[in-house]
């Protein structure tokens, strides 16, 4: 016969609960264990830096820090923290129901004994739910009644547990229990289970059919006292009627004094989970739900669902909200930092290390493809760039999106862009640009800054996931020596004074221009160091007012001399007084070459 006493929990400990991991064998127990408060995991809620805990062990407010790598902490759109859906339906599915009873028990008893009733109340609860049958969760939440006052609410809990096990409870009162004449008088209203109570002094106990109850080795309880003084014989005798025994829990002193290394029901549940977690899940279960291949870096959102971090981004590029759910994810998106859910991966390898291997090779094979500079480049089709100049882009669409996103996960952070040409989709010629600076905005454009750094030709042209690409080969300026070299310097040197005049003209380069564009470059020392030519050039073609076709074809040549050469003769032309440049068979009536 077991008992039942609904009392107070222990005075609060400072710190956490004195609980120690379990031995060799228990790996995948502890693995699914709460790095707070070291019990399984309840409502797990996953952080924005991958952490996972206990909701209750983060609080109703999330803390600012996490407790285990101290990084700060934000909710990132939503009010309240969200359990992470996939990690509990994986706790469910490996947890037997034995388990996840002596688990809940454990969380509320932790909670009674750090004196955070109404948590213990709202767990026993949520556990009842799940198992209405549990009298040993009743019997958590009767204690959990007592401690809040709520006394009537705790005799039928108390009650419920006589009826459902009939002459194997009795119902006792402690001297210490929060207003034990209330409590005498509401036993004596309760009826069914409770019939034959009475009250004996300031302690009334109530008793169900024996007259002196006996322990589990069928010894009297009051035999088994150690004489000693008044307060130890009282305390000792409230011990022996708090002790009572569910078949699969153990008894209630046993589980309030022992730590976690010394319970033996959670050591064998340590066994079966490390089992469970081998045969019991499945590929599905760790499973992407955009791809519907294994997770790779998954992440979960602040409405607690998880996706492969390339998944979820590519359709954020798209929309600014859960792919499942539709919750807001603009804070999420803006903040621009995927941290990857670190106990789902600690799952996958354990649980799947060989198909771990064969996604991350994929992945590997994948990155450096994309990582090549030669082949499949990718291309963005928008305006004409040049070696050496800065070009600023605002980058808004879902393709230039992922394009801009690949760049910088190979690492290369390099792209090539082209201007349209009707038939081609782009031109035959365009500029290798690397980003230098990226600054997300809360809807997912992009402000990109890049600076332009090779020539190429295109060779061939493609597509990838809604971009274009191309096979490429990178130009070079031929190279000269001896007096060829001398009369190529002189006029560089020639026609970096018109462009210096042409600076100094402000109805020829307003300040417009030049702001936009920055300062004229300075003259390099070795006018053939760069595959390219001087930077100077490629500032000068972009700011004069030249015709597309024409920009095209001092881009496109390989004859540093001829590109000089041209470019002199431009500038004397619009050096020239205003009456005369009209005459001059390269300029427009537009004023443009």
């Amino acid at each position: 016969m077991s008992r039942c006493c609904p009392s107070p929990p222990s005075a609060p400990r400072g710190g956490s609960p004195a609980r120690q991991p379990l031995g060799p064998g228990s790996g995948a127990l502890d693995m699914l264990r709460c790095p707070s408060c070291l019990l399984l995991l309840w409502e797990p809620v996953t952080v924005s830096c991958g952490h996972t805990f206990c909701k209750s062990c983060l609080g109703v407010a999330v803390p600012s820090r996490c407790p285990l790598c101290q990084e700060r902490l934000t909710l990132l759109g939503v009010g309240a923290a969200r359990c992470n859906v996939v990690l509990c339906g994986l706790l469910e599915k490996c947890v037997e129901r034995k388990s996840r009873l002596a688990w809940l028990v454990a969380r509320v008893r932790d909670c009674l004994s750090h004196g955070d009733a109404r948590e213990a109340l709202r767990i026993a609860q949520k556990g009842i739910e799940l198992a209405p049958d549990a009298n040993s969760l009743r019997l958590c939440r009767a204690e959990a009644f007592v401690v809040l006052g709520q006394h009537q609410r705790a005799l039928e809990d108390l009650d419920a547990v006589c009826r459902a096990e009939p002459g194997e409870h009795e119902i006792l009162t402690r001297e210490d229990t929060p207003q034990p004449c209330m409590a005498a008088a509401l036993l004596d209203d309760a009826d069914g289970g409770l019939a034959g109570s009475q009250v004996n002094g300031r302690s009334p106990v109530l008793s169900s059919s024996s007259a002196q109850a006996q322990d589990q080795k069928g010894e009297p309880l009051d035999s088994r006292e150690d004489a000693g003084s008044d307060q130890d014989q009282g305390t000792a005798t409230l011990s022996q009627l708090e002790r009572w025994q569910e078949p699969e829990l153990g008894t209630l002193a046993e589980r309030q004094g022992r730590s976690l290394a010394g319970n033996a029901e959670e050591t064998e549940a340590a066994e079966c989970t490390q089992t469970c977690l081998e045969e019991l899940l499945s590929l599905s279960d760790l499973e992407c739900s955009l791809c519907i291949r294994m997770f790779f870096e998954p992440v979960t959102t602040p409405c607690g669902h998880t996706f492969c971090k390339e998944c979820l981004e590519r359709c954020l590029d798209h929309r600014p909200n859960c792919p499942l759910c539709k919750q807001s994810l603009r804070e999420y998106l803006k903040a621009g930092s995927y941290s990857p859910t670190m106990l789902l991966q600690d799952i996958m390898l354990a649980t799947f290390p060989s198909q771990l291997a064969e996604r991350r090779e994929l992945h590997q094979a994948e990155m450096a493809e994309l990582s090549n500079l030669t082949k499949n480049i990718p291309i963005f089709v928008c305006t004409m760039s040049f070696p050496g100049i800065a070009c600023p882009l605002h980058v808004f669409e879902p393709r230039y999106r992922l394009m801009i996103r690949r760049c910088q996960e190979t690492g290369t952070r390099r792209f090539g862009m082209c201007v349209y040409e009707n038939g081609k989709s782009f031109a035959d010629y365009g500029c290798m640009l690397e980003i230098r600076q990226i600054e997300l905005l809360a809807d997912g454009r992009s402000l990109v800054d890049t600076i332009g750094r090779r020539r190429f030709r295109v060779l061939s042209r493609g597509h990838r996931d809604g971009y274009n690409t191309a096979d490429i080969e990178y130009l070079e300026d031929r190279k000269v020596a001896g007096e060829e070299l001398q009369e190529l310097q002189c006029l560089h040197e020639s026609t970096y004074r018109l462009a210096q005049r042409f600076c100094e003209h402000r109805d020829l380069a307003s300040r417009h221009t030049l702001m936009q564009h920055g300062p004229l470059p300075e003259k390099e020392e070795d006018i053939q160091a760069s595959a390219d030519g001087p930077t100077w050039c490629w500032w000068l073609i972009s700011v004069l007012p030249l015709d597309p076709s024409y920009q095209m074809h001092l881009f496109s040549t390989t004859s540093l001399r001829s590109r000089l050469s041209q470019l002199q003769r431009i500038l004397a032309a619009l050096l020239q007084p205003p009456p005369t440049r009209h005459l001059l068979p390269e300029l427009s009536p537009q004023g443009r070459v």
